[in-house]
């Protein structure tokens, strides 16, 4: 007589067909809990703060929301390589870029062409530090000139003086110096060089009499004694260099002009796995190694988290439009 019992072999089982189907259900969460973060792009080569700072970061993360994370140096250009290359990547959260927040609210006033749109491709995440620019004397420079109003009395007695190095055309620290020359009613010529390193070379070699830079560009050579910083741009003094007066405090209020790293990602990339990373971003922000290791570089810790940030750029943006268009500098390819 046969069977009527069912054959368990072959008939499904509902519920582990129930229990696979919520597996399912919960993939992406669970892959993004597995593998938030597996790209943290930065458009410099190896060895410079932000690369630092990424590799710092990175391992920070690691072992928190992901367990690997990966430091990508997608080199050129200024980040708009790295930057367009993050744009193009999946909106999942597991690529990120590092970056100068100048490549959001500044570069589209200089280029005349980007390969990414700034508003339309990314979500800002958490802006990691924040640095002022400072204006670096070097031995061309008197000794006896120990601040800008003797710096810039003695400039204008020969226009072969009026000259300052710049790490790049089109760069924070090239407008910080077309300011200050066009506030002091002086015309100075830009040199710009290859980045910070080549630059602060020329003006402690002495080229150039003054430059304009990132503080990391020229801290160790102020520390050393080889070049004087006569002023920084940040709205208040920086615990870096407490002694350095701010251009504000010198009579020059519209010189406040700060930049900083912030970390981004794909514009589609979901609320929730923005503020996910934005978390355990501003986790490894209150770190002790992390944040000595971001003073050493020169930089204050920020820690402004999507809205802040996102309202920063908006702000700069338009700031910067204004700025750009002020110095007469022309758009580059």
């Amino acid at each position: 007589m046969p069977s009527h019992q069912p054959d368990l072999a072959s008939t499904p089982d509902r519920r582990g067909l129930f229990a696979a189907a919520a597996l399912l259900a919960f993939a992406p969460s669970m892959a993004f809990a597995q593998r938030t973060i597996s790209h943290i792009v930065v458009g410099f080569s190896a060895g410079g703060a932000a690369d630092g700072l990424a590799r710092l970061l990175a391992e920070k993360l690691r072992g928190t929301i992901t367990s690997t994370v990966i430091v990508e140096n997608r080199v050129g250009a200024a980040s708009i390589i790295a930057a367009d290359y993050v744009r193009a990547a999946p909106a999942d959260g597991t690529t990120m870029l590092l970056a100068p927040d100048g490549v959001m609210f500044l570069y589209p006033h200089v280029y005349k062409s980007l390969t990414y749109d700034p508003e339309r491709d990314f979500t800002p995440v958490t802006r990691l530090a924040n640095m002022t620019l400072v204006m670096f004397a070097g031995p061309a420079v008197p000794g006896n000139i120990k601040n800008l109003s003797d710096y810039l009395a003695w400039a204008k007695a020969d226009d072969k003086r009026l000259i300052y190095g710049t790490p790049a055309a089109g760069a924070a620290p090239h407008f910080l110096g077309a300011m200050v020359a066009r506030a002091a009613g002086l015309d100075m010529q830009p040199v710009h060089y290859k980045g910070g390193a080549p630059a602060i070379q020329e003006l402690v070699g002495g080229q150039i009499p003054v430059m304009f830079g990132s503080v990391s560009d020229g801290l160790a050579m102020v520390n050393a004694g080889k070049a004087r910083a006569l002023a920084v741009s940040s709205g208040e003094r920086t615990a870096i260099l407490p002694a350095v007066p701010t251009f504000r405090e010198l009579g020059y209020p519209d010189l406040v002009i700060e930049v900083g790293l912030g970390t981004y990602v794909p514009s589609k990339t979901p609320r929730n796995v923005v503020e996910k990373l934005n978390s355990a971003i501003q986790d490894a922000l209150q770190t002790e190694e992390l944040k000595t290791a971001i003073r050493q570089w020169g930089f204050d810790v920020s820690g402004e988290g999507p809205a802040d940030f996102a309202a920063r750029i908006a702000k700069e943006r338009k700031r910067w439009a204004g700025i750009v268009q002020s110095t007469g500098f022309v758009a580059m390819d």
